[in-house]
């Protein structure tokens, strides 16, 4: 079995305990004949304004009226019309406190939202300003996480070897997310909308969940534009997913069935820098959750003609791959979604977890062999499976395990300094 190159890296702090979260109650805890409010903020503004604009004609008529006698059958059909304007004010100030209130509540239990954009070297660029601009309505607070590219020297998850700093980027980015929940210190969920590698988003999940138990994320969908195809969506109509053992799991969207393809593979080894670790020895095993019709490297997509054996050409910045190309075997995990070409959100959870538990399985029976990862699955699956990988109930979790990222400008396959097993973890709680 490999073991994970040195690191010397400075571990990810555990920051000082803040006070759990209240669960909500049950799948549906908020309740949806509410959840428009966040979003028509306009119609308060409306009745408030409509409030005021007829209770000021009500008492700028009232001393005319005063004057009148009751007698006079005129002043007795003005009365009543302005006791009817007062009402209709006063049943729309009524309904603006009540809107009002139930916004704050809706607000209050969306919590607030982190918002991670760590886009790679070669993603084709989309425009999130509209988005997180409609998001800031929806949430107490949204919250941007700078990632390492903010804090210090320009950085886009390269590919090339710079790969080689994947792991302390990581790092930074659990840092900077650690620093920023503390110093809000407010009682109210925590939610996330992630931009970035697969890879990245599970390392990020995995640690920042392994390093503060209490923690509990939201993960919201964003839109996306991949291979996958597009994804839209519009915060208030789907609710976020929460990834653990106490959650529940919603059951279905795994239709048909997920299936094991096993490919025989050539793998030929390409050290990108001189200074990469010394390289192990061994067999190798590729596990690949391929939860998408697109094509994932080598391999095309679903449906279309693929060689036999698969050529893997891989460049190993990480060091783990043998010097020698010997024959390696890819385990391909192969849950496909509807012929729309995307699951619906609320397979998401089913999906990690079950991804999670045959990774388990196909660790443990070829723990003697170096394992490496490559997925075609939604980026919020990917901070899903980070989530459950982190949690300390998961002890069957492989001890190494490395993400093989496909880099399209050299049609080959990058295995970047980024374990994501537990002996990632490990070195960082024993410093």
């Amino acid at each position: 079995m490999s073991t994970p190159p040195p690191s010397g890296r400075t571990p990810v702090p555990v920051p000082a305990a803040r006070t759990p979260t209240k669960r909500r109650r049950g799948p549906a805890w908020l309740h949806p004949g509410w959840s428009w409010t966040v979003g028509q903020a306009w119609m308060i503004t409306a009745l408030s304004a409509s409030a005021t604009l007829i209770l000021g004609a009500v008492l700028g008529a009232l001393p005319a009226l005063l004057a009148g006698s009751w007698s006079d059958a005129q002043t007795r059909f003005q009365t009543w019309v302005l006791i009817g304007f007062t009402g209709a004010s006063l049943a729309a100030a009524a309904t603006a406190i009540a809107l009002h209130r139930k916004r704050r509540w809706v607000l209050h239990q969306n919590g607030t939202a982190y918002v991670v954009q760590e886009l790679a070297s070669d993603w084709a660029r989309q425009d999130e300003k509209i988005f997180l601009e409609s998001a800031g309505r929806y949430f107490a607070r949204v919250v941007k996480v700078p990632g390492p590219g903010q804090l210090g020297h320009p950085w886009d998850w390269p590919l090339d070897s710079g790969a080689r700093y994947w792991d302390d980027k990581v790092d930074e980015l659990a840092r900077a997310f650690q620093t920023l929940r503390f110093a809000d210190g407010q009682e109210t969920p925590d939610g996330i909308l992630m931009w970035a590698s697969w890879a990245v988003a599970a390392a990020f999940g995995m640690r920042v969940t392994a390093a503060d138990r209490n923690l509990v994320l939201d993960v919201w969908h964003r839109p996306s534009n991949g291979r996958a195809g597009r994804a839209e969506t519009v915060i208030g109509t789907q609710r976020p997913h929460r990834f653990g053992p106490a959650g529940p799991v919603p059951q279905g969207g795994l239709a048909p069935a997920p299936r094991v393809v096993r490919r025989p593979a050539e793998l030929k080894s390409t050290r990108l820098s001189p200074d990469a670790h010394r390289a192990a020895d061994g067999d190798v095993t590729v596990l690949l959750l391929r939860l998408g019709h697109q094509a994932w490297g080598p391999l095309p997509g679903v449906g279309e003609v693929t060689a036999h054996p698969v050529r893997l050409e891989i460049i190993d910045v990480a060091g783990v791959c043998p010097d020698w190309s010997p024959q390696a075997v890819v385990y391909e995990w192969r849950c496909l979604p509807p012929p729309g070409g995307l699951f619906p959100w609320d397979a998401i959870p089913s999906l990690v977890t079950a991804s999670a538990d045959w990774i388990e399985r196909k660790s443990a029976e070829f723990a003697d062999h170096t394992v490496l990862l490559g997925t075609t699955m939604p980026p919020e699956a990917a901070l899903g499976l980070g989530i459950l990988a982190g949690q300390a109930q998961r002890t069957r979790w492989p001890e190494n395990i490395w993400p093989l990222i496909y880099w399209s400008d050299r049609n080959s396959l990058v295995v970047p300094h980024l374990n994501l097993g537990r002996a990632a973890l490990r070195d960082r709680k024993d410093g």
